[in-house]
Formats: C-alpha cells, sequence, structure tokens
C-alpha cells in the first residue's frame, strides 16, 4: 500500500492570519476513500503559529520523520497557493529528498495552475505538476491507474476533507474551513477565477445535505473536545440568498447548533424581496458574517474590472444586514493604475459614512495576480499594480506613517469574527464588544490620518 505524505509550506513573508489547508485535506480526503489509507497531511503554518503562540514545542520535522518512522513515503505532494510559497517548499524538497530519495515529488495548487511555466522554472525538475483541482491526477500518481476521465470532479463527487488536526487549528481561533461550490458567475478582471482552465472557473454547486453531513461529524469533533463549531465557506460565491435558505433549512432539519460565515456577490442581495426578515432568520440559523467584495464606489472603475453592482443600492443592503445582526467585511480595492488622489480622499469619505471604512481600506491596493486579466506589464516586483507618481508617494506615506497602527488592527480583525461566532452560540458577547471597541478606534485614527496625508 502506498505511502503519501502532504504538507503545506510556509508563506514568505508576514502571514498574520492561519486557516487550515483545505486544498491538501480535501486530496486526502479522496485518496482515502479510493483506498490509500496511509496519508498524513503537515501543514508548516500550523507548526509556526504554536511555536509563535507558545502553544507547543513540537517539531515540523521530528514530527514529519516520526509518522513514517523508519518507511518512507512514496509520494510527497506540496501545495503552493502562491509564489510566496516557493521558498519553503524549495527547502522541504531538499530536505525530504536527502531523506527519502527514491519518493516521487508532485506539487500542485493555485499558484501552479496559474503560473505553470513559471513554475517549472522555479522548482526541481524531479518535481512533478499538478494542475486543476488536482484528486484524479493525485489519485493516478499514487496507485499508478490511469482515470477514466481527465474532466475535473463534480462537486458532489468531491471527498469530506480529512482533518487530522482540526482540534489543533480550532484551539488558535480558527474556524472550520468548507467548501461547497466551484468557481463564481462573475467575471471580475482583477480575479484569477474566471480563468482557470477546464471550466474549473465556471459555478457549480455541491448537494448541501452533503456540506452539512461534513459539518455534522466535524461539530461532532470539536464538541467533544469541549471547542465552539465555528464554521467559514471559503467558495468565491455561495450562491443566490435562496441557497443560503436552504443551508439554513437543513440545519435547523438536522438540530445542528452552529455559527458560519460565508461570501456572497452584491448582485445576490441587492433587489431580493424581504431581505432584512429573511437574513433576521439566517442569523437565528447560525450566519454570523458575509463577506462581501464591494471594490469600489466609483461606477466607472467597476465598468473596467466588469463588476456590475448598483452602488446606489449598497445602503439598504448594509442596512439590512445590520438589523439582522450580521457583521459585514466589505472587500475593497481603494489604490489602482487609475485611481487620484482626490478620488481616494472622496470614497474614503463615503466609505465611512456607511460605516465600511477600515484601515485595511485605506491600505488596500490591486494585486494583478497570475491568471486575471488584467495581469501584464503594468505591475511592479510585488505584484501590485502602478499608480501615478503623486499617488505612490502619497500611497507610501500613508503606509509609514500609519505603521503603529497595522498590527493593532489586524491583529482585532482576525480575531473578530471568531469571536462574533463565539458570542452568537454562547450568549457571552464581552470579548467580541471589547475588540469591536478596539477597531472602532484603530479605524477612527486611521481615518484621521487618512485626512491629514491625503488632503
Amino acid at each position: 500500500m502506498s505511502r503519501v505524505l502532504l504538507i503545506r509550506p510556509l508563506c514568505e513573508g508576514d502571514e498574520p492570519e492561519l486557516a487550515e489547508p483545505l486544498g491538501i485535506e480535501r486530496l486526502a480526503g479522496y485518496l482515502r476513500i479510493h483506498g490509500v489509507t496511509d496519508v498524513r497531511v503537515f501543514d508548516h503554518r500550523l507548526y509556526q503559529r504554536e511555536r509563535r503562540l507558545g502553544a507547543s514545542v513540537r517539531s515540523f520535522w521530528s514530527d514529519v520523520r516520526e509518522a513514517f518512522g523508519d518507511a518512507a513515503p512514496d509520494v510527497v505532494g506540496l501545495s503552493l497557493m502562491t509564489s510566496a510559497d516557493v521558498p519553503d517548499a524549495l527547502r522541504i524538497i531538499s530536505r525530504a529528498r536527502a531523506l527519502w530519495p527514491h519518493a516521487r515529488y508532485v506539487a500542485g495548487g493555485l499558484y501552479v495552475t496559474t503560473s505553470m511555466d513559471e513554475a517549472r522554472v522555479r522548482l526541481p525538475s524531479v518535481v512533478g505538476l499538478l494542475a486543476g483541482e488536482g484528486e484524479r491526477a493525485l489519485l493516478e500518481v499514487v496507485t499508478g491507474r490511469s482515470s477514466a476521465s481527465s474532466e475535473p470532479l463534480a462537486p458532489d463527487e468531491w471527498a469530506p476533507a480529512f482533518r487530522p488536526d482540526v482540534v489543533r487549528y480550532a484551539a488558535l481561533g480558527c474556524a472550520v474551513n468548507l467548501q461547497t461550490s466551484r468557481g463564481c458567475p462573475g467575471r471580475c478582471a482583477f480575479c484569477a477565477t474566471p480563468g482557470l482552465p477546464a471550466g474549473l472557473g465556471r459555478w457549480q454547486p455541491r448537494d448541501l445535505s452533503l456540506v452539512v453531513d461534513e459539518m455534522a461529524h466535524e461539530a461532532a469533533h470539536l464538541e467533544a473536545a469541549g471547542l465552539p463549531p465555528v464554521f467559514n465557506f471559503v467558495d468565491d460565491d455561495f450562491g443566490p440568498l435562496s441557497r443560503v435558505e436552504t443551508l439554513a433549512a437543513l440545519l435547523e432539519r438536522r438540530c445542528l447548533r452552529v455559527a458560519f460565515a460565508l461570501e456572497m456577490r452584491l448582485a445576490s442581495l441587492i433587489g431580493q424581496p424581504d431581505l432584512s426578515l429573511r437574513l433576521k432568520r439566517l442569523h437565528r440559523a447560525g450566519l454570523t458574517r458575509i463577506f462581501v467584495g464591494v471594490e469600489s464606489l466609483d461606477s466607472r472603475t467597476l465598468r473596467r474590472w466588469h463588476k456590475p453592482y448598483d452602488v446606489r443600492a449598497l445602503p439598504d443592503v448594509l442596512a439590512s444586514l445590520a438589523e439582522a445582526g450580521i457583521s459585514v467585511q466589505a472587500g475593497y480595492i481603494l489604490w489602482h493604475a487609475d485611481q487620484t488622489v482626490e478620488g481616494a480622499l472622496a470614497e474614503v469619505r463615503e466609505l465611512r459614512r456607511l460605516g465600511i471604512y477600515s484601515h485595511r481600506v485605506a491600505l488596500s491596493r490591486l494585486i494583478v495576480f497570475a491568471g486575471c486579466e488584467l495581469y501584464g506589464d503594468n505591475c511592479d516586483g510585488w505584484g501590485f499594480q502602478r499608480m501615478g507618481p503623486e499617488e505612490e508617494e502619497r500611497y507610501q506615506r500613508l503606509l509609514g506613517a500609519s505603521e503603529g497602527l497595522a498590527s493593532a488592527w489586524t491583529a482585532a480583525a482576525i480575531a473578530e469574527p471568531y469571536e462574533a461566532a463565539v458570542a452568537f452560540l454562547t450568549g457571552d458577547d464581552e470579548r467580541l464588544r471589547r475588540l469591536h471597541q478596539e477597531l472602532t478606534e484603530v479605524n477612527e485614527r486611521s481615518y484621521q490620518l487618512f485626512e491629514q496625508v491625503m488632503s
């Protein structure tokens, strides 16, 4: 029987928010239901976070070696989300090959899928590259048996993720990540999803009864460990409001009291009848947070980015969410090639009036990921879209002047979604109120600084 080791490497640079590696967890689950039972999942980032917090003195490499004892893995796979994962991936490959020179090495993930040519150059030639979602391709590598189809799996064929460390993540304040669909109906020019190959960018839903089965399984693990059942759906777009209502009905039917957050497009909320009432029902079923991609308040910018929504409808949507008790995280891209200092200042003032200004918004800048429509020559060495000289100078001045605010805002903003979920489940909102106060104070200081630098 083949032995498989799946690893997520460290991200080079600052990565303040930890989340479980759903990609390799899902791959591990797929291998296991197809008879490959000796699969080990290791996340270098989990070890790093535990060590920094003093939560554990466990050694990543000691645990990896101990998992296989005197034996060696037959296949070592790495998942790379962005190019920032490559430096640690190279270190891992070098050390693993010294330990297990006869193992087969493969790499996949979004970086490999969207930047295959670059990945070929940066990774050793001994490493095979697997594009796409990877289940069938990895099973072929492990078993040596060719698949009857080269098409991506239908979402209903996805296996439940194998999560050996779910309690470790939850103990650090991480929600359980789930995926309920593939792709997105949007065609945003700054997003890589529309450009994914083989239909991977097309929105396709998974049967929600299968999703709820997985939630029930993980909720039981968490509750046995004395931890709250908090979930986060990582879909680019969960789907229409009616699909969230179907999820809520299934949870109620199964008597599952959980808290969950998800991402929706504004187009799925604008113009919906009885929106406030429907959102209140969803909140009672466990919906505590929605991420919506506002992205810009400038209609010309939205047209350039192929993100059509009626900005005039935004206040009503935000009011309905607030009335329902559902917190909002607004995605926004303030700084980009077509932005002006005056335009940024006007947008920030309106965002503050709407109640969705944050320090993160003030510093948000367009990154042109490989695979997106805007990817090309107009980006710097970090992947940021270039701006005019005055805008760049003001942005850098703001960045330097706000350095002391960034760490305070980031820590509170990362903790807030989990604490909101815990407050919903327990009724104790003391820690949440303290976080809200911290965020309010930091955001107000940030706004005053923004006015000072840009005026």
